[in-house]
Protein backbone atom coordinates (compact mmCIF):
# COMPACT_ATOMS: atom_id res chain seq x y z
CA UNK A 1 0.00 0.00 0.00
CA UNK A 2 1.22 3.44 -1.07
CA UNK A 3 -0.04 6.20 1.58
CA UNK A 4 -0.13 8.83 -1.43
CA UNK A 5 -2.21 6.52 -3.82
CA UNK A 6 -5.86 7.63 -3.71
CA UNK A 7 -6.23 3.43 -4.72
CA UNK A 8 -5.00 2.05 -1.87
CA UNK A 9 -7.07 4.78 0.17
CA UNK A 10 -10.26 3.29 -1.25
CA UNK A 11 -8.73 -0.70 0.05
CA UNK A 12 -7.33 0.05 3.07
CA UNK A 13 -11.28 1.60 3.94
CA UNK A 14 -13.14 -0.75 1.94
CA UNK A 15 -12.59 -4.40 3.02
CA UNK A 16 -13.61 -7.11 0.50
CA UNK A 17 -17.37 -7.62 0.35
CA UNK A 18 -19.42 -10.73 -1.00
CA UNK A 19 -20.68 -10.73 -4.67
CA UNK A 20 -22.67 -13.29 -4.86
CA UNK A 21 -26.81 -14.42 -4.83
CA UNK A 22 -29.22 -11.76 -6.62
CA UNK A 23 -30.84 -11.54 -2.99
CA UNK A 24 -27.59 -10.20 -1.36
CA UNK A 25 -27.25 -8.37 -4.15
CA UNK A 26 -30.32 -6.38 -3.87
CA UNK A 27 -29.55 -5.89 -0.39
CA UNK A 28 -25.91 -4.44 -0.60
CA UNK A 29 -25.20 -1.86 1.21
CA UNK A 30 -23.24 0.83 0.44
CA UNK A 31 -19.24 0.95 1.03
CA UNK A 32 -17.83 3.19 3.03
CA UNK A 33 -17.79 6.54 1.58
CA UNK A 34 -15.00 8.58 4.14
CA UNK A 35 -12.14 8.07 1.44
CA UNK A 36 -11.46 11.16 -0.46
CA UNK A 37 -13.08 11.59 -3.20
CA UNK A 38 -16.03 9.46 -2.43
CA UNK A 39 -15.31 6.29 -3.73
CA UNK A 40 -18.59 4.47 -5.10
CA UNK A 41 -17.76 0.86 -4.95
CA UNK A 42 -19.16 -2.12 -7.34
CA UNK A 43 -16.60 -4.80 -6.51
CA UNK A 44 -14.53 -5.12 -3.80
CA UNK A 45 -12.75 -8.86 -3.56
CA UNK A 46 -9.78 -10.15 -1.71
CA UNK A 47 -7.57 -9.04 -4.67
CA UNK A 48 -9.51 -6.65 -6.83
CA UNK A 49 -11.80 -3.37 -6.58
CA UNK A 50 -14.30 -1.90 -9.37
CA UNK A 51 -15.72 1.56 -8.73
CA UNK A 52 -16.67 4.61 -10.68
CA UNK A 53 -14.54 6.90 -12.35
CA UNK A 54 -14.96 10.58 -10.48
CA UNK A 55 -14.10 12.05 -13.62
CA UNK A 56 -16.14 10.02 -16.10
CA UNK A 57 -15.78 10.07 -19.50
CA UNK A 58 -19.30 8.42 -20.24
CA UNK A 59 -22.24 7.05 -17.68
CA UNK A 60 -21.07 3.74 -16.14
CA UNK A 61 -17.38 4.91 -16.95
CA UNK A 62 -15.99 1.93 -14.23
CA UNK A 63 -12.47 1.68 -12.74
CA UNK A 64 -11.27 -1.99 -12.39
CA UNK A 65 -7.74 -2.29 -10.31
CA UNK A 66 -5.90 -4.84 -7.98
CA UNK A 67 -6.06 -4.07 -3.88
CA UNK A 68 -2.23 -4.29 -4.27
CA UNK A 69 -0.40 -0.91 -5.18
CA UNK A 70 1.09 -2.29 -8.21
CA UNK A 71 2.35 0.92 -10.45
CA UNK A 72 2.32 -0.47 -13.92
CA UNK A 73 0.94 -3.89 -15.90
CA UNK A 74 4.48 -5.38 -15.79
CA UNK A 75 4.69 -5.37 -12.08
CA UNK A 76 1.59 -7.23 -11.23
CA UNK A 77 2.11 -10.73 -9.80
CA UNK A 78 0.68 -13.71 -11.81
CA UNK A 79 -2.16 -14.63 -9.28
CA UNK A 80 -3.17 -10.76 -9.36
CA UNK A 81 -3.36 -11.01 -12.92
CA UNK A 82 -5.75 -13.39 -13.00
CA UNK A 83 -8.21 -12.10 -10.55
CA UNK A 84 -8.46 -9.32 -12.47
CA UNK A 85 -8.40 -11.01 -16.02
CA UNK A 86 -11.27 -13.10 -14.41
CA UNK A 87 -13.27 -10.16 -13.15
CA UNK A 88 -12.92 -7.67 -16.71
CA UNK A 89 -15.14 -9.84 -18.52
CA UNK A 90 -17.84 -10.04 -15.68
CA UNK A 91 -17.53 -6.24 -14.72
CA UNK A 92 -17.98 -5.46 -18.39
CA UNK A 93 -21.36 -7.59 -18.65
CA UNK A 94 -22.64 -5.86 -15.87
CA UNK A 95 -21.51 -2.40 -16.69
CA UNK A 96 -23.00 -2.58 -20.18
CA UNK A 97 -26.18 -3.42 -18.92
CA UNK A 98 -27.06 -1.15 -16.34
CA UNK A 99 -25.88 1.64 -19.10
CA UNK A 100 -27.43 -0.34 -22.03
CA UNK A 101 -30.36 -2.16 -20.75
CA UNK A 102 -31.40 -5.26 -22.63
CA UNK A 103 -29.95 -3.19 -26.20
CA UNK A 104 -28.12 -5.73 -27.38
CA UNK A 105 -26.18 -3.00 -29.93
CA UNK A 106 -23.62 -2.62 -26.81
CA UNK A 107 -20.26 -0.77 -27.78
CA UNK A 108 -17.69 -0.49 -25.16
CA UNK A 109 -13.78 0.31 -24.64
CA UNK A 110 -11.47 -1.26 -22.13
CA UNK A 111 -8.13 0.94 -21.56
CA UNK A 112 -5.21 0.33 -19.68
CA UNK A 113 -2.19 2.57 -19.36
CA UNK A 114 1.21 2.44 -18.22
CA UNK A 115 3.32 5.58 -17.19
CA UNK A 116 2.87 9.33 -17.94
CA UNK A 117 3.66 9.44 -21.38
CA UNK A 118 0.77 6.64 -22.01
CA UNK A 119 -1.94 8.81 -20.06
CA UNK A 120 -1.94 7.42 -16.66
CA UNK A 121 -2.94 9.72 -14.33
CA UNK A 122 -2.72 7.11 -11.19
CA UNK A 123 0.19 5.47 -10.53
CA UNK A 124 -1.93 2.02 -9.68
CA UNK A 125 -2.50 -0.50 -12.24
CA UNK A 126 -6.27 0.08 -13.31
CA UNK A 127 -8.39 -0.55 -16.24
CA UNK A 128 -10.91 1.72 -17.65
CA UNK A 129 -14.30 0.28 -18.73
CA UNK A 130 -16.00 3.13 -21.07
CA UNK A 131 -19.54 2.93 -22.26
CA UNK A 132 -19.79 4.41 -25.69
CA UNK A 133 -23.66 5.15 -26.23
CA UNK A 134 -24.47 6.31 -29.34
CA UNK A 135 -24.22 9.99 -29.46
CA UNK A 136 -25.19 10.45 -33.15
CA UNK A 137 -27.55 9.05 -36.09
CA UNK A 138 -24.39 8.52 -38.26
CA UNK A 139 -22.65 6.40 -35.13
CA UNK A 140 -18.95 7.82 -36.00
CA UNK A 141 -16.82 5.89 -34.61
CA UNK A 142 -15.40 7.89 -31.13
CA UNK A 143 -11.34 7.83 -31.18
CA UNK A 144 -11.97 10.09 -28.19
CA UNK A 145 -10.13 8.73 -24.97
CA UNK A 146 -8.26 10.61 -22.25
CA UNK A 147 -8.91 14.33 -23.56
CA UNK A 148 -8.51 16.89 -20.87
CA UNK A 149 -11.53 19.24 -20.81
CA UNK A 150 -14.39 16.91 -21.87
CA UNK A 151 -15.09 15.23 -18.40
CA UNK A 152 -16.92 16.35 -15.76
CA UNK A 153 -17.20 15.59 -12.24
CA UNK A 154 -19.16 12.47 -10.88
CA UNK A 155 -22.32 13.69 -8.86
CA UNK A 156 -22.61 11.42 -5.57
CA UNK A 157 -25.93 11.05 -5.77
CA UNK A 158 -26.03 9.97 -8.84
CA UNK A 159 -22.95 7.82 -8.18
CA UNK A 160 -24.16 6.04 -5.59
CA UNK A 161 -27.45 5.44 -7.08
CA UNK A 162 -25.40 4.12 -10.67
CA UNK A 163 -23.19 1.94 -8.11
CA UNK A 164 -25.86 0.24 -6.28
CA UNK A 165 -27.77 -0.78 -9.83
CA UNK A 166 -23.94 -2.65 -10.95
CA UNK A 167 -23.72 -3.77 -7.70
CA UNK A 168 -27.51 -5.85 -7.52
CA UNK A 169 -26.46 -6.72 -11.25
CA UNK A 170 -23.54 -7.99 -10.40
CA UNK A 171 -25.41 -9.96 -8.08
CA UNK A 172 -27.39 -11.33 -10.63
CA UNK A 173 -24.11 -12.16 -12.94
CA UNK A 174 -22.34 -14.05 -9.92
CA UNK A 175 -25.39 -16.14 -9.52
CA UNK A 176 -25.70 -16.67 -13.20
CA UNK A 177 -22.24 -17.54 -13.62
CA UNK A 178 -22.69 -19.99 -10.87
CA UNK A 179 -25.92 -22.04 -12.13
CA UNK A 180 -25.26 -22.39 -15.50
CA UNK A 181 -21.19 -22.65 -15.58
CA UNK A 182 -20.75 -23.85 -12.24
CA UNK A 183 -17.74 -21.70 -11.22
CA UNK A 184 -17.92 -20.13 -7.54
CA UNK A 185 -16.68 -16.49 -8.06
CA UNK A 186 -16.12 -15.15 -4.37
CA UNK A 187 -14.27 -16.97 -2.44
CA UNK A 188 -15.52 -15.84 0.92
CA UNK A 189 -18.87 -16.00 0.38
CA UNK A 190 -18.18 -19.74 -1.15
CA UNK A 191 -16.57 -20.25 2.63
CA UNK A 192 -19.20 -17.92 4.37
CA UNK A 193 -21.94 -20.88 2.58
CA UNK A 194 -20.57 -23.56 3.54
CA UNK A 195 -20.25 -21.84 7.07
CA UNK A 196 -24.55 -21.82 6.91
CA UNK A 197 -23.69 -18.11 7.53
CA UNK A 198 -25.04 -16.64 4.45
Amino acid sequence: MSSACPFCNIASTNQPIPSNGAESGANLKSPRQDTDPTAHLILSTEHVMAFLDIMPLTKGHVLVAPRRHFEMLGDMDVQTGQEVGKWLPILSRVVTKVVFGDDQDRHWNVVQNNGARAAQQVPHVHFHIIPRPSTDVSQRPSFTMFGRGQRDELDDEEGEKLAHSMRVELAKEVTRIELDEGVVLDTASSKAKDRGKL
